[in-house]
């Protein structure tokens, strides 16, 4: 079968699960020349999950030639997805068919500012406009100032890694969400993926040398850690993901570095903020996801 059914909730710890799942069908799926992913049973799903499902779509396109579709979630999840942007008429890629098995219009009617939204971007000039709109969103749920630049200034840049050296062959995808819970604590999530070379092959191409010899998640941990980059004459420059690393930490926030084969990043389990490092089933490209909550 084909059908890659998704967990109760899709979020950064769930993605090596489902990677692992889509492994072990792949051969099938490949035969086959389409995938289903199949969200009908989920009932949540963040702004990672969501960029992720895209990628994983694409890096089975590129790959293998393998057509997709999404089954959205059943009630509030899909109509949550739908409303960020997973509808036929808003996804860019034609290889991509978004399912609907219940009508969702009974959900959200009025515009909802705690969703997350899609963002489709090619180029720098597109900073500024998705700047803006994080800025808004942050603002009106209680971020500071020191919070709203610090975010933007990391989005800008990783919007740039995408631009200059992914060599994507589709669009980059960022999606963002920002709200205040009921207790009045402030939450904000943002992801961003692409269906390029890598983290690894870009610092080869770069020149960096002395990964040649380094697996995925080994080069994401130099990168993160010990600020590795392609300019290496430069300590100033280059070190986006390692001062996302660090500010992750000093927040306890949750971030999830995937790139290729290889994932890295933070993760709180029992209240306490864990490394993990691990080799994922190869999904093209890098996601990115960081996760904050704060009362």
């Amino acid at each position: 079968m084909n059908i890659v059914q998704f967990p109760d909730k899709y979020t950064l710890p769930f993605f090596p699960d489902v990677c692992e799942f889509i492994a072990s069908k792949e051969s099938t799926i490949i035969s086959v020349g389409s995938m289903v992913l199949d969200l009908s049973a989920t009932t949540f799903v963040d702004p990672f999950g969501m960029v992720t499902l895209i990628g994983l779509c694409r890096h089975m396109y590129n790959s293998h030639g393998v057509t997709s579709t999404i089954v959205l979630p059943n009630g509030d999840a899909g109509s949550y997805m739908e409303r960020a942007g997973f509808t036929q008429n808003s996804l860019i890629d034609n290889f991509i068919v978004i399912e609907r098995r219940n009508s969702l219009l009974k959900y959200f009617r009025k515009s909802n500012k705690n969703m997350g939204v899609l963002w489709f971007f090619e180029g720098e000039s597109d900073i500024q406009t998705i700047n803006g709109e994080i800025e808004g969103w942050m603002e009106a749920n209680g971020f500071s100032e020191e919070e709203i630049n610090s975010i933007t200034t990391f989005i800008s840049e990783m919007v740039q890694n995408v631009c200059q050296h992914s060599n994507t062959p589709q669009k980059g995808v960022l999606c963002f969400q920002a709200y205040k819970t009921i207790n009045g604590e402030s939450f904000l999530s943002w992801a961003i993926g692409d269906a390029g070379i890598g983290i690894r092959q870009s610092l080869i191409d770069s020149g960096v040398q002395d990964i040649v010899g380094y697996d995925d998640e080994r080069v994401i941990r130099e990168v993160i850690t010990k600020g590795i980059s392609r300019f290496q004459d430069d300590k100033t420059r280059g070190n986006g993901l390692s001062r996302l690393y660090k500010a992750a930490q000093k927040r306890r926030a949750m971030l999830f570095i995937q790139s290729h084969a290889g994932l890295f990043g933070l993760h709180i389990d029992v209240g306490q903020l864990k490394k993990i490092e691990r080799k994922v089933p190869l999904v093209t490209g890098t996601n990115i996801g960081f996760h904050l909550s704060r009362a």
